[in-house]
């Protein structure tokens, strides 16, 4: 059966604040993690300030509970030369006990700079033998173009695709990546981040598609209903997790 996780990143209402002068501090990661695993998901996908902005005792209880960290969601750099950011990720990944880890590089897509992409990566994956590196290959990244992808993923990276794609997007990204294509993002962000319920075929056109080209691999619900809404509430986004769960697992 396949597997379905948690994307800690779905029920913390400052997801985005990090990215400003004075982020909020994220929620408590750890306080969540008994009722995720009896809702009946299957692990989480940890995003990485859960642990990069909280004290040893929180990521200790992360990272010890029995709850498995599946994907490691992390935003280390890959446009700086020095590894040290990298490094220092990759001793996350690896205390984490993921067996898999998202990743993105930058935007620059010339030849020097795919070739950097590649080096650093192939340094990653030394760094962590036995994880499984999905990038995320988002629209914005170099990673968004199929011919620039194929040159560094073969560096040692898997892929993933995103729900929000069309069905031609899906098809498109499977003729490129193939069997590369090992997870998927549950993320209708762009348009609106409706619920499963509501879209319920929609969805499950783009899962038997998926299916049909071979793909067998793991699921993460990474935005739900009431993302970036006055909905947006740990509570509220945790009861649309369950919600969306109970229908994506009908689906697999």
């Amino acid at each position: 059966m396949a597997e379905i996780y948690l994307g800690t990143i779905a029920i913390e209402p400052a997801r985005w604040a990090w990215m400003g002068e004075e982020p909020a501090p994220p929620i408590a990661i750890s306080e969540w993690l008994d009722r995720i695993a009896d809702a009946g998901f299957d692990g989480i996908e940890l995003w990485e300030p859960h642990v990069t902005q909280a004290d040893d005792a929180e990521v200790a209880a992360v990272f010890e509970h029995p709850l498995p960290v599946r994907v490691f969601n992390t935003y280390v750099g890959f446009d700086d030369e020095a590894d040290d950011g990298r490094d220092a990720a990759a001793d996350r990944i690896c205390r984490s006990g993921a067996t898999k880890a998202k990743w993105n590089t930058g935007a620059e897509r010339n030849r020097e700079s795919l070739a950097a992409y590649r080096a650093r990566l192939e340094r990653l994956a030394a760094a962590v033998p036995d994880v499984e590196l999905i990038c995320e290959c988002h629209d914005g990244s170099a990673m968004d173009d199929p011919a620039a992808a194929a040159e560094v993923l073969s560096a040692g990276s898997s892929a993933l695709f995103h729900t929000h794609d069309d069905l031609d997007t899906i098809r498109s990204k499977f003729a490129a990546y193939g069997d590369r294509l090992t997870h998927a993002h549950v993320n209708h962000l762009f348009t609106g981040s409706p619920r499963l319920a509501d879209i319920r075929d929609e969805l499950a056109e783009k899962v038997d598609l998926a299916r049909s080209l071979g793909f067998d691999g793991s699921w993460t619900i990474e935005f739900v209903h009431g993302t970036g809404t006055d909905q947006d509430e740990p509570e509220l986004m945790f009861a649309q997790a369950v919600e969306d769960l109970r229908v994506l697992r009908s689906l697999l």
